[in-house]
Order: structure tokens, then C-alpha cells, then sequence
């Protein structure tokens, strides 16, 4: 089928701290995200059964084609454990009654069981509830707990039309199994408490686009949702894989460019404030200086590279390194650091290091280090990081 067969969202839209990253008003947050996004996983009905008023306000005011994929509410899933005789049925019919606008229209996606993390042995009547499920919905189904992950689990949502749904996730693995006519996947983000507070890197979300093929291959329709939603994460992402699978147009060209303008000013604050603190302190230590021009593991990183680094000049007006089949140069009389890695180059608007002059920053005699470091330090504003070999 190609990758046009791939629609790519968020879980949600209302969040505040989307403002000025995504959104130029917090009036009329949904119309600013329709214009961009062509679908959304609306998350606020797994805590209650929506108020019909809602329904037929966000069925009114999307564009034609936009698709909603919903979550089912926890009565179902938490406290009914999807189990007919506990009423699970009853209540996600009444959850079906309220969506028939949305249905009408043609903007209804699939819905979504998010069980507890709970082992498979605690949803006695699991079967039944699947076989038990009404004609004319899509429905997929996203376990956490490692107890469901098997062949048996994936057979009962084969022979019952029931989507797997694929997370990317520190706790389980992203199984690409379609047991569905459609594909659902979720990225939750692979920080820690909570997970979804993370921003995906360019590599990590580019390891996906062979992924994402070989289930489009699969299936009728592939629906992509981020759930890291703190700072905005979940729309950069989104927006950098659209990219990424070729989905993405002038729309999502400008909005993307405006997040990354948003994310390097930001980033750029959040150099000079950590220089201006560890210059004032007159720190010394070759690492903590270090620190300061890293972000999101990258020190962990360049400990690892350091046994790589092979510095051909040190010492009075000039540094030159290679790292693998990447090149470092340091002017400091010309105040110049020149670098020609992909991370390099989007993080020089920031004043941030990658991995690789980090790394050589670590490699360098201590004395040294700590001398470059603190002229970069004394001098932000006046120190060039360019791209480019030197």
C-alpha cells in the first residue's frame, strides 16, 4: 500500500504548555490543531463516558476527513476488566451510542482498550468480551503487562478482527503484529516518571520508518499517536515523522519550522543560563564544564566515544581531532569550533555540543580542556560553533 496510507496524531490537543511552541493562542486549540494534524486519539473518554454535547462539537467543528480515534473508559477496562457478566458490554454500548455522530460522519477511528497492568489470568471473561463485541467499529486492544505477550494473545485478536496495539515504551516491546485490518501505534516515550515526559531523537524516530512500511504493507490504514505531551515533544515528534514517512506538506513544513525555531531559542536560554551559573563558579572540573553544553544523555555518550578520539594537533592556538570518520577543529584565537556531524548541526543554534566534541573535550589533558572550556564560557556570545570540516 505505500506509506500514504499512514495518518499520524497526538493523544489529545489541550495542553497549556503547547502555547508558543504549537499553538499562538490558547483560544480555539482544536482549530489550530486540525489545520496541521489530520487525525487525533482523544484520551479524556477513558476517564468518563463523553457528554454528547462534546461529541457532536468535535464532530461539527473538524474538517472532513479528520479522523478520531478514542479511548474506551476505564468502566470497561479497570473496573469491569472487560468481563460481560460484570455489564463491560453494557457500558461500552452506552460509550458506541454517544460516538454516532462522529460515525455518521465518517470521523469515527478506531477505539482503543487500554487495560490495566494487570497479567492476563485477572480478565477471566477477556474471550468472551471480544466475540461479544459489535459489528461496524474498529477496535484495538493495548496490553500492559508482559503475561499478555504470546501467540495465544495474538490469535484471540486475529480470529476476533481486534487490532494489536504497538507501543514504543520502556515495558514492552514494539511487536510489529497486525491482527487487525487495521494498525495501531502508540509512542509513549522511553523516559523515566513518567515515560512520556521525553523528546524522541531524529535516530530514534528514523529507526521507525522501515517499521511503519512493513506495516502499511500490512494493513488497510496504520494510526500513529504520540503520548509524550509535555513541552510540546508529542507534536515535534509528529511532525519529524511525517517527515520522515513523506507525509508531510506546507502545513506541516511551517509548523514544524516554528517549533524548531521555538525549542533552539529555548535551548539557546538554557546554554547561557547553566555557563553563566558554572563560570560564576569558577568550576575547573573538565566534566561539569562539559555538562553545561549537553543535553539528553549525550555525556553518557561521549564517555563512551572517548577511547575513539584521535587527536592529531593540541596545545596553544589550535585543536584538531577525528572521531570515527568525523572531524573536530578548534580556532581559539579565531574563537571557532567547526564540526560535521547531522546532531552537531542542530544543535549549534543552541550552543550545544554532540556526542563528538564532548567527547574530545573528555579526551583532552585536563588542563587543557578546562582552558578552552572556560574561554567558551567567559565568551558565549563571541564563540562560533559552525558546521563544515576545518
Amino acid at each position: 500500500m505505500g506509506l500514504n496510507n499512514i495518518v499520524i496524531g497526538t493523544s489529545g490537543w489541550s495542553y497549556r504548555d503547547w502555547l508558543n511552541v504549537f499553538y499562538t493562542s490558547s483560544e480555539k486549540m482544536f482549530q489550530q490543531y486540525a489545520n496541521v494534524f489530520k487525525t487525533v486519539e482523544v484520551d479524556s473518554t477513558f476517564y468518563k463516558q463523553p457528554n454528547p454535547s462534546f461529541i457532536r462539537t468535535i464532530t461539527r467543528s473538524s474538517p472532513k476527513g479528520f479522523v478520531f480515534s478514542l479511548k474506551v473508559p476505564k468502566t470497561v477496562t479497570h473496573v469491569k476488566l472487560m468481563d460481560p457478566e460484570k455489564g463491560a458490554i453494557r457500558d461500552l454500548k452506552l460509550f458506541l451510542s454517544v460516538l454516532t455522530p462522529l460515525k455518521e460522519e465518517g470521523k469515527l477511528g478506531p477505539l482503543l482498550f487500554q487495560l490495566p497492568p494487570k497479567p492476563a489470568e485477572a480478565f477471566k471473561g477477556f474471550n468472551e468480551f471480544l466475540t461479544s463485541l459489535p459489528e461496524g467499529y474498529d477496535f484495538a486492544v493495548e496490553f500492559r503487562h508482559p503475561t499478555w505477550m504470546n501467540d495465544e494473545s495474538f490469535r484471540i485478536l486475529s480470529e476476533n478482527n481486534v487490532g494489536y496495539c504497538i507501543v514504543d515504551e520502556p515495558l514492552l516491546p514494539a511487536l510489529l503484529k497486525v491482527t487487525g485490518e487495521f494498525s495501531y501505534v502508540r509512542f509513549h516515550g522511553r523516559g523515566n516518571r513518567p515515560w512520556y515526559y521525553y523528546d524522541y531523537r531524529i535516530e530514534e524516530l528514523e529507526e521507525w520508518k522501515g517499521r511503519l512500511n512493513e506495516l502499511s504493507s500490512k494493513a488497510n490504514k496504520v494510526y500513529v499517536y504520540f503520548n509524550n505531551h509535555f513541552r510540546g515533544y508529542a507534536v515535534k515528534n509528529a511532525l519529524q515523522m511525517m517527515k520522515i514517512v513523506g507525509a508531510a506538506e506546507k502545513p506541516q513544513e511551517e509548523a514544524f519550522n516554528k517549533i524548531i525555531n521555538y525549542f533552539m531559542e529555548e535551548g539557546l536560554k538554557r546554554t547561557v543560563s547553566r555557563v553563566e551559573a558554572v563560570f560564576s563558579s569558577g568550576e575547573r572540573d573538565v566534566e561539569k564544564l562539559v555538562s553545561v553544553f549537553l543535553e539528553g544523555g549525550r555525556l553518557e555518550r561521549a564517555r563512551e566515544l572517548v577511547g575513539k578520539v584521535a587527536v592529531e594537533e593540541a596545545g596553544g592556538e589550535k585543536v584538531r581531532a577525528k572521531i570515527k570518520e568525523y572531524v573536530v577543529t578548534i580556532n581559539i584565537p579565531g574563537r571557532r569550533v567547526t564540526h560535521d556531524c547531522e546532531d552537531w548541526v542542530k544543535r549549534i543554534g543552541q550552543k550545544q555540543f554532540c556526542k563528538h566534541v564532548a567527547a574530545l573535550f573528555l579526551a583532552l589533558k585536563p588542563e587543557e580542556s578546562a582552558r578552552i572550556l572556560s574561554l567558551i564560557c567567559k565568551n558565549l556570545d563571541g564563540w562560533v560553533f559552525e558546521a563544515g570540516k576545518a
